[in-house]
């Protein structure tokens, strides 16, 4: 356990921030991968871009597992709308490329 009174402590804490936040960078990349594929399916497939059932499933997922982790759900819906905006450029960009 770390010493609250010890002056290092707080640069070893910030050191396991710097650590997560790579790890969540790293998730971010493999989710937008991820979710490129699911572009190219969709225009190889000929299916809308948006998806607006999806994107609700996702919201409801992402706010039950986020009480159950003891998150602020309005904290996560922010992030997953950033997110999904996102996604759902890229999927409007890949549906005009030729």
């Amino acid at each position: 356990m770390l010493n609250l009174n010890n002056p290092k402590t707080i640069k070893k804490l910030r050191e396991q921030i710097d650590e997560i936040d790579k790890k969540l960078l790293r998730i971010l990349a493999e989710r937008f991968r991820v979710t490129q594929r699911v572009g190219e399916y969709k225009k190889r497939h000929k299916l809308p871009a948006l998806d607006k059932k999806r994107e609700k499933e996702i919201f409801q997922k992402r706010e039950l597992l986020a009480k159950k982790l003891n998150l602020d759900p309005l904290l996560v819906k922010q992030i997953f709308t950033l997110i999904i905006e996102n996604v759902k450029k890229r999927h409007r960009e890949i549906k005009k490329e030729e």
